[in-house]
């Protein structure tokens, strides 16, 4: 009797033991489950805000995972696809049996890299390549991408991580750094040279206000001193323009350059240019300054100053250039404004390009009005 006691309590001791295991294999199950889920929650979630395209393949090529739909919006068509036909290969897309079957397939450097990590069963890095990217259903635009993949082992099975970050404003920075580069070395360049030009022109009226200087002092006539005073006044206004086309070029640069906009009478203008001009050759000179309006009457509202400026800049050039003959400035109406002309019979210089006065089309825009007695009226655009 004792016996049967005995072996009962066993019996349900020993059925006990293996309800309570079942219960915790249950239990350790489920919360295995739930952290498989939960680990499983969190991969979906980097997949979908990652700033890159993530792809699970095999050693086929073949896409078994990927967050490329939900970055692009596109609806996935449920057809098995390999890398190159996924993200667009111009190869894998002209290709009748896409991704692999195209001649140039065995020479593409993504595939061949893919395909030496899976079998050398490890990683590549910084694989730059080009891709078309979707933007939507019927429209791709070509990207620059940064390509890395790294080979692991799962469920006993080959597989590849691949991740393709979007570099093209990396590139068109670069690019846009590269470009800003070469332009401020050119700038540079462009300085060194006109400081070396402008190191010459500025020596030259300085020389000849220190040595007339000089020799004023040392005069002993009124007739020789009128005639150095003469000679240093002219040294000084050519280097006071010069220095104002320094101080110009520098607020140009800066973009500080202000224009004091006033009702100017271009023929009056010239006419004051051309009568300066006269004095700085003297009257015993072989060229003669002649100006040739285009019209009978001309009111621009624009910088008096600066259209001076500049139809001088190309006189004085002119003078340097002339022995003997003429110099014409003058200008003519059209479409989009005025044309200013300079033209000379120097052997050098010769005849300025019309086009060499787009700055002061820039200045002086205008708009025409003819009027009875053929006058022109124009005012600021």
């Amino acid at each position: 009797m004792m016996w049967q006691i005995v072996l009962s309590l066993v019996c349900v001791a020993f059925l006990g033991a293996i309800l309570w295991e079942k219960r915790q294999g249950k239990l350790m199950q489920s919360a295995s489950d739930r952290k498989l889920e939960n680990v499983n929650c969190l991969f979906d979630a980097i997949l979908t805000h990652i700033h890159a395209y993530v792809l699970v393949i095999d050693s086929d090529f073949k896409v078994l995972k990927t967050n490329y739909y939900d970055l692009t919006h596109l609806s996935p068509d449920g057809k098995e696809k390999r890398v190159g036909d996924l993200l667009q290969c111009r190869n894998a897309l002209s290709a009748k049996g896409g991704c692999g079957t195209h001649a140039f397939c065995q020479e593409c450097p993504v595939r061949g890299a893919i395909g030496n990590a899976f079998r050398q069963k490890k990683e590549f890095t910084d694989l730059q390549s080009s891709l078309n990217i979707a933007i939507d259903e019927h429209e791709f635009v070509k990207c620059d991408v940064m390509i890395s993949g790294v080979f692991m082992t799962l469920d006993s099975e080959e597989r590849m991580v691949l991740t393709v970050h979007d570099i093209t404003s990396i590139k068109q920075t670069e690019e846009a750094l590269a470009e800003a580069k070469e332009k401020a070395e050119n700038t540079d360049r462009s300085k060194s040279a006109f400081l070396a030009n402008m190191s010459h022109e500025i020596r030259t009226p300085l020389n000849a206000i220190v040595g007339f200087s000089e020799l004023l002092a040392a005069a002993n006539t009124e007739e020789e001193k009128q005639k150095y005073l003469e000679i240093l006044h002219t040294n000084s206004e050519l280097l006071l323009q010069l220095v104002n086309d320094i101080l110009d070029l520098s607020k140009i640069e800066a973009g500080t350059l202000e224009f004091v906009y006033s009702d100017v009478d271009i023929n009056l203008l010239l006419n004051d240019l051309e009568q300066l001009f006269r004095m700085k050759i003297g009257s015993n000179s072989p060229v003669q300054i002649i100006t040739e309006p285009g019209l009978p009457s001309c009111m621009v509202h624009t910088d008096r100053n600066r259209i001076a400026q500049v139809v001088s800049n190309f006189v004085s050039n002119a003078i340097k250039f002339t022995t003997e003959g003429s110099i014409r400035i003058g200008y003519q109406s059209s479409e989009n404004g005025l044309r200013f002309y300079v033209s000379d019979t120097g052997s050098v210089f010769r005849r300025i390009n019309w086009r060499a006065f787009s700055i002061v089309l820039c200045v002086c825009k205008v708009i025409k009005t003819v009027t009875d007695s053929d006058s022109l009226s124009v005012r600021r655009l």
